[in-house]
């Protein structure tokens, strides 16, 4: 009998769950009964992100854990697609984040956390919690920007992402947050495309529309989806991400040695603190064996990068948190972006800035999905 592991909701001790994963194929019971398979070793998490073997495709799940039950105007969204399609949906949206982009990514997000931080300037001695007034609006707003979405909506953003992201199978309330979130994005996400319809801007929304309309290179579905993917995976790790090492770093005495040396610590930082325990779902095309145990064709197969990126067997190898191959994720660069322009500039704006409470009493989110503090109380001055 193989023996079933559980996979948890809790942040703390998140990283010694996913190593015990590790040790070839585990299966796993997820919190809302759904059964899975965890494999966690680096070498084997790096092979099968991008191995056709694993699809992400939904018409591949033969039971277990599949994800949302979305309608399908958010379901047509990269994370459910595979092969040509998938390639043909990435390729409007990703130059607007590659390389090419770096310097307008750059400026646009400098320029948000600029005021953000002028706004946050003006609570000086005051106890903040850097989650609202700091690390999700920074996120928001420069999603907001990239997509051409009002300012206003970016609390709405967060309300949804949120209710998405922590849902419980088990309990009903989470169940009607979840809809509501749902619903949310499909009446948002359709006013704001027949708003630019109606009046196309300079952004990756009108853009997209375009390429609906004019070219026939997107169905309708795929182009609703495109702006919920953005709206919900480009929030939660590029808000989630900074709260967590902010609150790391003003756990520590070494906070100034490490900024002062930002370039070479960053990276580790990042690694310790990403908030995305698993890679996208994947489900089994074929039987697949390891060593004596077998993955059923239509069992879903969830990757753990925590397992993978702490693995010794690692040594020295690239970090998987963003994945790799042709899922490798698009916000990437974003991310990485709004951490330079937050963390750094936020120990050095506030040297004094401590914890408003205990680390050990900070609170997280109960999610097995994405791990991030609910919430980050600091004190930004030690003046009265």
């Amino acid at each position: 009998m193989v023996e079933t592991v559980t996979i948890g909701t809790a942040a703390r001790g998140r990283h010694a769950e996913h190593e015990a994963f590790r040790g070839g194929v585990r299966k796993a019971e997820l919190p809302g009964g759904e059964q899975a398979w965890v494999i966690a070793g680096y070498d084997d998490v790096a092979r099968l992100l991008g191995d056709p073997r694993l699809s992400v495709d939904k018409k591949h799940s033969g039971g277990g854990y599949s994800g949302f039950t979305l309608p399908p105007a958010l379901d047509r969204n990269l994370m459910n697609m595979d092969g040509d399609t998938h390639g043909r949906v990435r390729k409007l949206a990703a130059p607007a984040f590659s390389r090419k982009s770096a310097e307008i990514l750059r400026a646009s997000v400098d320029r948000v956390a600029a005021d953000v931080f002028t706004a946050l300037s003006e609570k000086d001695g005051d106890t903040v919690d850097l989650m609202t007034e700091l690390c999700m609006p920074v996120s928001a707003l420069v999603i907001a920007e990239q997509l051409g979405v009002p300012s206003d909506l970016y609390a709405g953003m967060r309300e949804a992402a949120t209710a998405m992201m922590t849902f419980d199978a088990r309990s009903k309330a989470s169940g009607q947050r979840l809809m509501a979130a749902i619903g949310w994005y499909t009446t948002t996400i359709a006013e704001l495309i027949a708003a630019k319809r109606s009046t196309p801007g300079e952004d990756l929304l009108s853009s997209w529309i375009k390429a609906r309309d004019d070219e026939d290179r997107l169905s309708e579905d795929e182009l609703v989806s495109l702006a919920f993917l953005l709206m919900l995976a480009g929030l939660e790790n590029a808000a989630l991400l900074p709260g967590a090492m902010i609150a790391a770093l003003l756990d520590t005495e070494d906070r100034r040695t490490i900024i002062a040396d930002w370039p070479n610590h960053r990276a580790g930082l990042i690694e310790r603190h990403n908030p995305l325990p698993f890679a996208i779902r994947r489900f089994a095309v074929t039987d697949l064996t390891f060593g004596d145990q077998t993955i059923p064709k239509g069992d879903t197969v969830l990757l753990s990068l925590f397992g993978a990126d702490s693995d010794p067997a690692r040594n020295g190898r690239p970090s998987l948190m963003f994945g790799r191959g042709p899922h490798y994720c698009l916000g990437a660069q974003v991310t990485d972006l709004i951490v330079d322009a937050v963390v750094p500039a936020f120990c050095t704006r506030y040297p004094d800035a401590r914890l408003a409470i205990p680390a050990a009493n900070l609170v997280y989110r109960e999610s097995w999905r994405s791990h991030g503090l609910a919430e980050l109380p600091v004190r930004l001055s030690t003046q009265p």
